[in-house]
């Protein structure tokens, strides 16, 4: 599984490339019923190795019941990696993405 490289964005986090990436529009589930939003992170290498799949356990911004705001930034990004990798995350072997928790502060609206 490779990321799409449109609407992701790109960070340098210990020496490594790495790509993120947030749907731009919630699934359904997400929107209607205030399901958690996920960001997907991948090394950036020239063999595809496992995605990272973080659920960040706050609902979406643009969620249809309580909007918000949360922020997301590269500094986040890279504590989810340094966290992931420390629980035994290996971006470079090939398989299923790997499932991780790593929750955010809503901020108010």
């Amino acid at each position: 599984m490779s990321l799409p490289r449109k609407g992701s964005r790109t960070l340098t986090h210990a020496a490594h490339r790495y790509r993120w990436y947030v749907r731009k529009q919630p699934t359904y589930s997400q929107a209607a019923f205030q399901s958690s939003m996920t960001v997907a992170i991948e090394r950036i290498c020239e063999v595809p190795g496992t995605v990272l799949l973080v659920d960040l356990r706050v609902s979406r911004p643009d969620n249809w019941i309580s909007r918000h705001q949360t922020a997301l930034m590269p500094a986040i990004i890279r504590q989810i990696i340094t966290s992931a990798l420390d629980d035994g995350w290996n971006p470079e072997v090939p398989g299923s993405a790997w499932n991780f928790e790593h929750g955010l502060i809503r901020d108010k609206a």
